[in-house]
């Protein structure tokens, strides 16, 4: 009798923690811009139905919002990891999420063709209306000393090296 009460004690006992939590990866990488929710079974694989579990930040700076992290005073998390945790009840389940840009810039508005005076500076993105969440630059190599016709390759870029190349005539008169 005493031997089967120690077995059902331990089959308790491993059932009891088979049953703990575990999450789908350690690291979770995330495109800037997208939403990361603190909806703890979007990081566990089996998710106790339970409202004592949640997503909390340990990173500093990031606020929670309509459910949402976020980097204090934006509305998104900036290019970074962070750290998190699932916590339930005192036990805390520790996971990183990276955030990355991969995207190109986007461009709004289509030129095929820009005419300017000679010796005036093209504001490139009064004509390419390019936004990108982390900045965009503008890199074209144009002649406007005199009047003249050209090619150019613009490249639109983001700090993180993701770029978009458009063509477009440049009439310099």
């Amino acid at each position: 009798m005493l031997k089967k009460i120690g077995i059902l004690c331990l089959s308790f006992l491993l059932c009891a923690c088979s049953s703990g939590i575990q999450l789908k990866k350690q690291m979770f990488t995330i495109e800037l811009g997208k939403d990361i929710y603190a909806n703890p079974t979007l990081y566990l694989k089996n998710p106790p139905h339970s409202s004592r579990v949640k997503v909390i930040s340990k990173s500093i700076g990031i606020d929670k919002k309509n459910n949402r992290f976020m980097t204090s005073g934006m509305d998104y998390l900036v290019v970074g990891e962070y750290d998190f945790a699932i916590q339930d009840r005192n036990k805390e389940y520790p996971f990183v999420i990276k955030v990355k840009d991969t995207k190109a810039p986007v461009c709004a508005s289509e030129v095929s063709q820009i005419t300017i005076g000679v010796g005036q500076n093209i504001d490139w993105n009064s004509y390419f209306h390019a936004t990108d969440l982390s900045g965009v630059t503008f890199e074209a190599n144009v002649d406007t000393s005199s009047a003249s016709t050209q090619d150019v390759q613009v490249k639109i870029s983001d700090r993180f090296g993701n770029s978009v190349t458009k063509n477009v005539s440049v009439v310099v008169q």
